[in-house]
């Protein structure tokens, strides 16, 4: 760990004007504010301490220790901390076995980090009654974001960069690029921490930042900019956007109770029909692919599930309710025939493989079955307490139950696990974790299953 700079000093300068009109031209925060600092000690947040105090914001500081760095993390805090009482500013802190968070709840340690400490931030606003949360995104942060997030695969939403203001999180740095803050903090002699995982091209933001931005700077050397300006002029297209479809799926649709009614007349009078209904009611469950399906079908009585929703088409509206009683209530028959099934935002593409053809175990969410020895049709559903499957490998019976919890499969998640079942009961596969051992494929196979679950 680095310690940079020189001890710090209070002037007046070109980087605390930006710094003011860019808070006033966003309407971010004013004076009367308390305000909630998130301080790393990296030069980001440091710059931002700086120029808080420079123009005498009433503010306190919140620092997470994410005990990732070993005696690098507890210097970070012994920073913060001085820097704090030297200047006699509000400081809290806490301490986090970030590790072993991420490692009991199944997620990267990047996302665990960013979970346990804004939650510990809005705990502190809302215990101390702060009104505003802020961070110290700048404008590469946002550049690196928005490449990370179109390189992810990404809608509307992904293109909005970083938001300058939103649900209590303020970012005032977002005028300034990370060359500016490191230029500001050696001309007023600021010290700040180098993390020494920010060398490191472990990460993907990283691999940006340090190959992919500096080639596309040679190229448009404004480049943060422009992601800038362009993020903001999508949001604000999306915003009337939004606007008018609100509009339109007013007049369309009707709520009575916990169901409502979408006129299809009117509905078939919208240019883009399937993503225009699949947005306003994603929130129920359902997968644009289902949408597609349905709004193609003419089938009066047709429906598609979410985990907790059914779309059903009559003759002149949609119905989309709740589902009643227990979610077994959505079972597919599987013929022996290529075959996709939408279920909420899960995709089970079934495939008969072609003669010949040999399966690849090592594709991901993909089952195998050998289908000399299934008996067509099966049904697809959801799995009920009680339900048993022979594991592949094992002699007697396991729960699917206790098979979910030994592979750890949250509760959101194994709502809506589906399995395939014989026409005697006999449950083939837990779709995409188990194959029946009776069903393995073996060198006398002559016809094979593909079972691949998709998520959208």
């Amino acid at each position: 760990m680095l310690l940079l700079g020189y001890p710090i000093f209070v002037k007046i300068n070109a980087m605390l004007q930006r710094f003011e009109n860019f808070i006033s031209e966003q309407a971010l925060f004013n004076r009367n504010h308390r305000l909630l600092l998130a301080l790393s000690g990296g030069a980001d947040s440091v710059c931002l301490f700086n120029l808080l105090l420079q123009g005498g914001y009433q503010f306190s500081i919140a620092h997470c220790n994410f005990n990732l760095r070993g005696d690098e993390s507890n210097g970070d805090e012994q920073f913060v901390m001085a820097l704090a009482k030297s200047k006699n500013i509000p400081f809290f802190t806490r301490s986090f076995d970030t590790k072993t968070i991420g490692s009991n709840e199944k997620k990267g340690i990047q996302e665990i980090a960013r979970n346990i400490r804004y939650e510990w931030f809005f705990e502190l606003m809302k215990e101390y009654a702060f009104d505003k949360l802020l961070t110290a995104h700048h404008l590469t942060d946002n550049v690196e974001t928005m490449m990370i997030n179109i390189m992810r695969g990404t809608g509307i939403k992904g293109l909005h960069g970083i938001p300058l203001n939103e649900n209590n999180i303020a970012r005032p740095l977002l005028f300034a690029t990370r060359a500016e803050i490191e230029n500001y903090l050696k001309s007023e002699g600021i010290l700040y921490r180098e993390d020494s995982s920010n060398s490191s091209d472990y990460y993907l933001r990283n691999k940006i930042r340090h190959f992919v931005l500096p080639e596309l700077k040679k190229i448009q050397p404004d480049a943060e900019l422009r992601f800038f300006d362009t993020a903001q002029k999508v949001k604000a297209y999306e915003e009337m956007a939004l606007e008018l479809i609100a509009k339109q799926w007013k007049g369309l649709s009707e709520k009575e109770g916990e169901i409502i009614r979408i006129n299809i007349e009117k509905l078939n009078q919208i240019e883009n029909k399937p993503s225009f209904l699949f947005y306003n009611i994603q929130q129920y469950g359902f997968a644009l692919l289902q949408v597609a399906e349905l709004l193609n079908s003419l089938q009066v009585g047709k429906r598609i599930y979410s985990p907790q929703y059914e779309l059903i088409r009559e003759r002149t509206c949609f119905l989309l309710q709740p589902i009643k009683g227990e979610q077994v209530a959505f079972e597919i028959l599987i013929e022996e025939k290529d075959q996709n099934v939408h279920y909420g935002n899960q995709t089970v593409v079934f495939h008969i493989l072609k003669e010949g053809i040999q399966p690849d175990f090592t594709l991901k969410n993909t089952l195998f079955l050998n289908a000399d020895n299934l008996l067509f049709p099966l049904t697809l559903r959801i799995w009920q307490e009680g339900d048993k499957i022979k594991p592949l490998g094992m002699v007697g019976m396991k729960k699917i139950s206790d098979i979910l919890t030994d592979k750890k499969i949250d509760n959101s998640t194994r709502s809506s696990c589906l399995v395939l079942q014989q026409y005697n009961n006999e449950l083939v596969a837990l779709i995409p974790y188990v194959i029946h051992n009776d069903y393995r494929i073996s060198p006398n196979t002559t016809k094979i299953l593909s079972i691949t679950l998709n998520l959208a």
